[in-house]
């Protein structure tokens, strides 16, 4: 079926099929990782560069960077028996050979830790169901009670889900999910890795409240992971990125969402009240620990040279009075986009599908107006250098509330290794930097200059008392430790469940995309 996709296109093209297929194997493409998957009987499967699929997968990247990488085939299973065909067919191959194999879910990364210029592709774009299993509410819906409360009602997700539509799966149901805030992200690369979501302050990380995994292992065997079954994997998966296996399914606890809606929305204040946000959201953020409904990320933002401050501030109970937000009555905000709504209308808001290219670092600061105060000087500093060279770069820095000890969070459940690197309540900070796809050119430039200022920043924040040292792998540059930051007993722990589930180092070695334990 693949070769005839491929002997078509070559008639179109006016070639004779007869020339091309003279005195070759009509069973081989010439790539050895392509040719396993044919032979492991996946080819109705199997997408090629002449294929509409093989454009439509390509294509739709976030970063404008793996949007021009091509591997020499896609394969985009449909079960989990057949990503256990796949890996199992790509582990059994043996030889160096310069190829590779990355592994996608909803393709929102910066670098190209889900892509591949040469080798194979597993897109796991039809893994996009959301499921409700142990459920009273099938029938009916989830009491609200004034607040959120955790339920017994367990949505399965698959990792090629987007999570603006688990959302709306789930709420008809009066249900929610420590999901990712746009709607766009797909679901396995944040939950691998952390995430935070609209409810961080309440039940901690997202990966806090995955309760199971369906997962592949590098010798092709499917396996659950969960408290009682491979409780090592279990713990290892939330932080450990790509060094494990193939998460097919994420099994996630629920809480209830209030029928009418969340109350939130994006927020604009001119800079020259940068004072007044600083302080609200400081005051937020240093006590985030305490249980509060309330979300909000700050946002310096400079469009090319022009100054602003943005927020995201949401009352996920609905509250559309709420204290947390009182300072900005105090002030003229330039623009209020406030509504009551559903959390899924509030991620769609901000579910940029990319398209350009893009320059992330991350740390993670002391809630203080001292810090917020040395990163705006020092954003100030690196856009007016920017503009004034004509480099044309849109530069933001986001802060976020990063509680230690949400009291729905059982200590020591994942790797991230809260409990040594991260002192207290702090802010999870990213500096972003987005350069049109044509402007790619100047990336070095940016990523040097940018890399300048996120080190004198983390300086400044080392010499304060209560610095962290933890590095989020969503936000990461592909320079900094995220794996080191999780401290060597961590590391360690990582190492001996990602030898001891993939012996043959198969995901360190042939899947080179994300942060490997083997190198810390």
């Amino acid at each position: 079926m693949v070769l005839g996709r491929y002997l078509g296109a070559v008639a179109s093209l006016g070639l004779s099929v007869q020339v091309l297929a003279y005195g070759l194997n009509t069973t081989s493409t010439g790539f050895k990782g392509c040719d396993a998957l044919l032979n492991a009987g996946l080819g109705d499967v199997l997408v090629f560069p002449t294929d509409l699929a093989y454009t439509e997968s390509t294509s739709t990247y976030y970063s404008s960077e793996n949007r021009r990488l091509r591997p020499y085939c896609i394969v985009q299973p449909r079960s989990s028996v057949q990503v256990s065909d796949a890996v199992k067919a790509l582990s059994g191959l043996s030889g160096a050979g310069n190829w590779d194999v990355a592994v996608r879910s909803g393709g929102h990364s910066d670098y190209d830790n889900n892509a591949v210029n040469r080798g194979v592709t597993i897109d796991l774009t039809f893994f996009n169901s959301t499921d409700l299993v142990k459920s009273n509410c099938l029938n009916g819906s989830a009491t609200w009670v004034g607040k959120s409360t955790l339920t017994k009602n367990v949505a399965q997700i698959r990792p090629g889900a987007r999570w603006g539509d688990v959302m709306t799966t789930l709420e008809p149901y009066n249900l929610g999910v420590t999901g990712g805030r746009s709607g766009h992200v797909g679901v396995g690369g944040l939950l691998v890795s952390g995430g935070a979501s609209y409810h961080t302050q309440l039940y901690g990380l997202s990966c806090d409240n995955v309760v199971g995994y369906e997962v592949v292992l590098a010798d092709g065997s499917i396996v659950e992971a969960n408290i009682k079954e491979n409780p090592d994997l279990f713990k290892a998966l939330k932080g450990g990125g790509s060094n494990l296996g193939i998460v097919t399914r994420f099994d996630l606890r629920t809480f209830t969402v209030p029928p009418e809606g969340a109350y939130g929305g994006l927020v604009f204040a001119s800079w020259r009240d940068l004072d007044v946000m600083i302080g609200q959201f400081v005051s937020y953020a240093s006590s985030i620990g305490t249980g509060s409904p309330d979300h909000e990320f700050l946002v310096y933002r400079s469009d090319y040279g022009n100054l602003a401050v943005m927020a995201m501030s949401v009352s996920t109970d609905g509250n559309e009075t709420s204290s947390t937000f009182a300072a900005f009555d105090t002030i003229a905000l330039t623009i209020d986009r406030r509504v009551k709504q559903p959390l899924s209308k509030i991620a769609a808001t901000i579910a940029d599908t990319g398209g350009s290219h893009y320059i992330p670092f991350t740390l993670s600061l002391q809630a203080t107006k001292e810090v917020m105060n040395k990163a705006a000087d020092i954003f100030v500093a690196l856009t007016r250098e920017f503009d004034d060279s004509g480099i044309p770069v849109s530069v933001n820095f986001v802060f976020q509330p990063l509680p230690k000890s949400p009291a729905a969070v059982t200590p020591g459940g994942n790797i991230l290794g809260f409990d040594k690197n991260l002192p207290a309540d702090s802010i999870l900070f990213e500096a972003r930097g987005t350069l049109a796809a044509v402007d790619a050119g100047y990336g070095g430039i940016v990523q040097s200059k940018m890399g300048q200022a996120i080190e004198e920043l983390r300086a400044y924040s080392a010499s304060l008392e209560g610095h962290s040292t933890y590095i989020y792998m969503n936000y990461a540059n592909p320079e900094q430790d995220v794996l080191g930051s999780y401290g060597a007993e961590n590391v360690e722990f990582l190492k001996k469940t990602a030898a001891k589930y993939d012996p043959t180092g198969f995901f360190q070695d042939r899947v080179p995309g994300g942060w490997k334990v083997s190198r810390v």
